[in-house]
């Protein structure tokens, strides 16, 4: 299940952080070569891991084997403050209701959950997790090549800017909008009959105290696409 915890409770689920950090190093450091980010604690934290951060792991049988990071735009974060270039010159969104999403990543391996790849479990998470949470928009640095995993699993990507050298690979910032028939889409695409995210191990909403709802998925997600098709014709 994708846990659901804001940086200010981090505190209080200090033994899955350390397996945050200690994973992160793993995947970023050592897996992809993020030579810049190499400690000697082996853990992988930058100046992001705030209060405002979400942390979005995948854990398995007590395990992190996947993780997202989701970072408010209107706090400090890397298309701000260390990739604006990027831009070119160009603004981009921000808003209370729209976020970073960066560090993103499942390990290799051939783990599944009921079948399903950690790695489509992951990315299902993150959209559900969008819509639960009331987030309206992700701005995403990305290589082009999943700018189309994405447009190919529901999400509404928008390019801000076009594709930048960045350490030696190819780079677009774009935003990825969730939607209720995205979900839908993962959901068809991967076999998902219900969802994904442990809401009671964490606290995950940071527009609200209240508790993060579960989506009816039954009647509520082919409901609305059954009347998004019918308004469209």
């Amino acid at each position: 299940m994708l846990a659901t915890i804001l940086g200010r409770y981090t505190h209080d689920h200090a033994d899955v952080m350390e397996q945050v950090w200690a994973f992160r190093h793993r995947q970023f450091v050592d897996r992809l070569g993020w030579e810049a980010c190499r400690r000697g604690d082996e853990r992988e934290i930058d100046q992001f891991d705030g209060d405002e951060a979400i942390h979005l792991p995948l854990i398995v049988g007590g395990n992190v084997v996947g993780y997202s990071r989701l970072l408010p735009t209107l706090k400090p974060h890397l298309l701000s403050d260390v990739y604006p270039h990027l831009m070119d010159g160009a603004d981009w969104p921000r808003g209370p209701r729209v976020y970073e999403w960066t560090r993103c990543i499942a390990e290799v391996s051939g783990r599944s959950i009921a079948g399903v790849p950690i790695s489509n479990i992951l990315m299902t998470g993150v959209m559900e997790y969008c819509l639960v949470a009331g987030i309206g928009t992700l701005v995403v640095e990305t290589h082009p090549k999943l700018v189309n995993l994405l447009l190919t699993t529901g999400w509404d990507v928008m390019p801000l800017a076009a594709p930048s050298m960045l350490d030696g690979s190819l780079i677009v910032p774009i935003t990825a909008k969730p939607s209720m028939a995205g979900l839908l889409r993962h959901h068809e695409l991967y076999g998902i009959t219900g969802s994904v995210l442990d809401l009671e191990r964490a606290p995950g909403n940071p527009f609200a105290a209240a508790a993060l709802q579960r989506l009816a998925f039954a009647e509520d997600l082919h409901g609305h696409i059954e009347y998004a098709r019918i308004a469209g014709e």
